[in-house]
């Protein structure tokens, strides 16, 4: 009896042994379940954000065929950048076109009427009974000054601006003793009238422009 009774335990003591290691595996399978589970989880996420990346170059790369860098625009034969920085959202004449320049390109200037035109369209469309605000801010600094020489205005690649330009009515114009050298250029209500002078030191938006890879 009494050896049946040991060898009883025995198998007892055997079966929960036997069910703490059938116990244990299972702890361990479910945890090798969870910790694929949060890798695939985590691929997943990297695979979502590397696609809304190739979907954005590819929106931009489809914009202008690739021929512009990520964030300009091709319009015709040039390529645009609207500049303005999260960190630092307007710039004086100056610091705009040392931007420009730095990305390989210039302040924009204004070559043909056609390209006037589609500028127009392109950019954000103010409403003109604001004067007072977009004569202080509003716009995009281009590439025309008069600060060579005064009433004489000229493109950053030294082309005298031709046939009065696009100047909107009264403009441009100095008010006081405050020198107005620098152009913008903005969208109200007439295409063919969008240039304002400014003082240089003024900060607003600036408009970069570059020619496009061949």
């Amino acid at each position: 009896m009494q050896t049946e009774a040991v060898q009883a335990q025995k198998e007892a003591e055997q079966a929960v042994e036997k069910e703490l290691r059938k116990h244990q595996q299972l702890k361990l399978q479910l945890w090798l379940n969870k910790t694929l589970i949060d890798s695939i989880q985590r691929s997943h996420e990297v695979l979502q954000v590397d696609r809304a990346t190739l979907k954005s170059n590819s929106s931009d790369m489809q914009e202008s065929c690739g021929r512009c860098q990520s964030g300009w625009l091709l319009l015709n034969t040039s390529c645009y950048f609207h500049g303005k920085s999260a960190s630092n959202p307007l710039k004086n004449w100056h610091d705009s076109r040392a931007d420009c320049i730095r990305r390989g390109a210039d302040l924009a200037m204004i070559n043909s009427l056609e390209e006037q035109l589609n500028l127009f369209e392109i950019l954000p469309k103010m409403d003109p009974s604001i004067r007072k605000w977009w004569s202080t801010q509003g716009g995009f600094w281009i590439g025309l000054t008069d600060i060579q020489t005064e009433g004489q205005w000229v493109w950053v690649n030294n082309v005298p601006l031709q046939n009065q330009g696009y100047w909107i009515i009264g403009e441009p114009t100095t008010i006081g003793e405050e020198e107005q050298n620098c152009a913008a250029f903005i969208n109200l209500r007439n295409p063919r009238k969008t240039l304002f002078d400014d003082p240089c030191e003024v900060r607003r938006e600036w408009l970069c422009e570059m020619e496009p890879k061949v």
